[in-house]
């Protein structure tokens, strides 16, 4: 399992990435009112009105695509590996720069207030929590949200951890990151969504795939190809 650790990056460097991209896609006033929420934090985070801005983000800001550059992804991979922020919207990335700029430096202050948005939030702001793993500092004390992400029975804050995230990749142990794997075949989530998925290849989850595969031949239901695709390149690694 790969250890890549976003805290040794200062939070501030990806708030200020996030405010640049956001700063030209949105209109001057959406992009004060951000710019005045995140200076509100300051040292000592202001716990009434980072709730009050979050539940905000949406109306303010908008939920459109980032609509980011291939240079722009090349930033991003520069201070966070396998970052996704492409598939992003406006109104997450602006709710990723607030939660952002509560850290301190106190990584168990810090993980309680994402565990307590995640658990008391709505679905929109607990989605782009959740999207934020792939930056946060913190990063080990948030694991078991990530897990209950992955085991929750709506599909958006399992996508948001098993899609385009590299969360999954760097922090879950072969257990939970199989079972995210075949939970996405389960619920017809595309695997190449999987960050890490060749690299993280391990035999248990080539059996659990095939065995997968003939359950479902059995039962008369195909598997997308990608799966099929996935399982044979482990036979050609393996020569």
């Amino acid at each position: 399992m790969t250890q890549t650790r976003i805290g040794t990056e200062p939070a501030a460097s990806v708030i200020e990435l996030l405010l640049h991209w956001l700063r030209r896609r949105l209109k001057p006033e959406a992009s004060q009112w951000l710019e005045t929420e995140i200076g509100r934090q300051g040292d000592t985070p202001d716990e009434r009105r980072f709730g009050i801005a979050l539940g905000l983000a949406g109306r303010r800001i908008g939920r459109d695509d980032l609509s980011l550059s291939a240079a722009d992804l090349v930033t991003a991979q520069e201070l966070r590996r396998n970052w996704r922020p492409d598939v992003w919207r406006t109104d997450e990335a602006a709710r990723t720069a607030l939660i952002l700029a509560t850290w301190t430096g106190d990584e168990e202050a810090f993980a309680a207030r994402v565990d307590g948005l995640c658990l008391t939030g709505e679905l929109s702001e607990h989605v782009a929590c959740l999207k934020g793993f792939a930056v946060f500092p913190a990063s080990a004390r948030l694991l078991r949200r990530a897990r209950e992400a992955t085991r929750s029975s709506m599909q958006p804050p399992f996508e948001a951890i098993a899609c385009h995230n590299p969360y999954a990749a760097d922090y879950f142990d072969d257990a939970a990151f199989n079972q995210m794997v075949v939970k996405c075949v389960f619920c017809g989530v595309p695997i190449e969504t999987v960050i890490g998925l060749d690299e993280r290849r391990n035999s248990e989850l080539v059996r659990m795939m095939r065995d997968l595969v003939s359950e479902r031949h059995a039962a008369g239901r195909p598997l997308p190809d990608s799966v099929h695709r996935w399982i044979a390149g482990a036979s050609t690694a393996a020569n």
